[in-house]
């Protein structure tokens, strides 16, 4: 009975990230849509390579203390003000440092317009520290509060789109709104926290929590920047190769494609708690572990099935013509998911477990395939080059994971985890 009750508490909370994570994916497909369309593939190509040169230096922001800092919470819950104080600041300074360095490396590599753009998008990072409360919410499974937090947030940066769009801005206002929805996310957030009972003037900065959360992050931190720049790496080095306007191209089919990522990232959130608070029950630990893998592969079978059907159709409806290519590298691009939904459970499970440094190892292998690949058929295929490198990069690393991790336990959960009597297992428990 108490097991049930804690059950509906996490479905609770995965129905509320759910709510965020959807209402992000409807906002950037329809107002990020015709954001695409009025600046073009060229100018689109711009920001989005601006955001994948700040995605790969945003990791020595976050310092891969994500799942660490939501873990510690759990754990050692009466060190809570600490814990937020100390990755408060650290995360602070690794932002500051972040800016100077994206700013400084677009400096010496594009021109003085990519090089602003850059500038302002990398300025959100400086909030993003402010973020830690999210972790709070988390580790007490709040997630209703991060859901309505992003779902105001959204709502008020899409109508300041369409009024850029209206007013018809220049480039360097998309960019800058970046930075407004980040300003927006950690006013809400401080507003709940303080709602919630909580105050910040409580955090303190412990030397001694720095050196335990840094401990435990860097492998998190070596992983977080290989997985980055496996992911990011295409973009960049389409404009290496090619130009602006196919990067925007790929951009706006890869934006389709990776909408769907936001459910693995918010069902293993809201359900990490579970998985840690019930560590010492080995066998209900593995059980759950097996239906969570069911759960990501079938519903990632899902989704490329509905975009091989109706991806042409719907690319060229949302795009139009100057977006030629992006049906194309879509349905290449959208088998990605497949690993990516694998990989966040087994991600999540490996934080969980303190183990994070194995993932090394595997991340390592991915980047060294990414650009072998990336550099070999990108000038041969173009953009589509880029989608069978993310493809091939991404299946392989799953692969490897089950071969060389315990692999006889890691290929009998894979096994059983195709068995789709996992997910009617699912269903029977939460409706009991």
């Amino acid at each position: 009975m108490v097991e049930v009750k804690s059950s509906k508490k996490y479905i609770v909370n995965t129905s509320w990230i759910l709510v965020e994570k959807l209402s992000r994916i409807i906002s950037g497909v329809l107002v990020g849509v015709l954001v695409a369309r009025y600046l073009g593939p060229e100018q689109f190509g711009m920001i989005s390579y601006a955001l994948s040169v700040l995605a790969i230096f945003t990791v020595f922001s976050s310092l891969g203390m994500d799942g660490i800092i939501v873990r510690e919470l759990i754990i050692r819950k009466e060190h809570k003000n600490e814990i937020l104080g100390t990755s408060f600041y650290l995360r602070l300074v690794g932002a500051i440092a972040v800016v100077i360095a994206a700013t400084f490396y677009s400096s010496i590599r594009d021109d003085a317009q990519n090089t602003y753009i850059v500038f302002l998008v990398s300025l959100s990072v400086v909030l993003q520290a402010f973020t830690v409360v999210d972790f709070y919410f988390q580790s007490q499974v709040l997630g209703k509060y991060t859901a309505i937090n992003q779902v105001i947030t959204l709502v008020l940066s899409s109508i300041v789109k369409l009024l850029l769009i209206y007013l018809n801005k220049p480039v360097e206002y998309f960019a800058s709104m970046v930075v407004l929805e980040a300003t927006l996310t950690f006013i809400n957030q401080f507003w709940f926290y303080k709602k919630s009972g909580q105050h910040i003037n409580q955090w303190k900065f412990s030397w001694l929590e720095a050196k335990i959360l840094l401990g435990h992050s860097w492998p998190i931190i070596v992983s977080g920047l290989v997985i980055i720049i496996c992911q990011k790496m295409d973009q960049i080095l389409i404009k290496r190769f090619l130009d602006l306007n196919i990067l925007g191209n790929y951009a706006a089919a890869a934006r389709i494609s990776e909408a769907s990522y936001f459910i693995p990232m918010a069902v293993c959130a809201a359900i990490l708690p579970g998985i840690i608070n019930n560590r010492d029950n080995k066998e209900l630990q593995y059980k759950r572990l097996t239906q969570l893998y069911s759960l990501m592969i079938w519903g990632a079978l899902f989704i490329c099935a509905g975009g091989l059907l109706f991806g042409d159709f719907v690319i060229t409806f949302l795009y139009k013509e100057k977006y030629y290519l992006s049906p194309q590298i879509f349905k290449i691009h959208i088998w990605s998911i497949i690993p990516v939904f694998y990989g966040c459970a087994w991600g999540m499970w490996m934080v969980a477990e303190n183990k994070q440094r194995y993932l090394i190892f595997f991340q390592f292998l991915s980047l060294g395939i990414a650009w072998f690949l990336n550099l070999k058929l990108i000038p041969i295929y173009g953009a589509l080059g880029a989608a069978y490198a993310l493809n091939i990069t991404q299946f392989v690393g799953m692969f490897s994971f089950l071969t060389f991790y315990k692999p006889v336990s890691s290929w009998k959960i894979f096994i059983n985890s195709l068995n789709p009597k996992q997910l009617f297992d699912i269903v029977k428990y939460f409706k009991n």
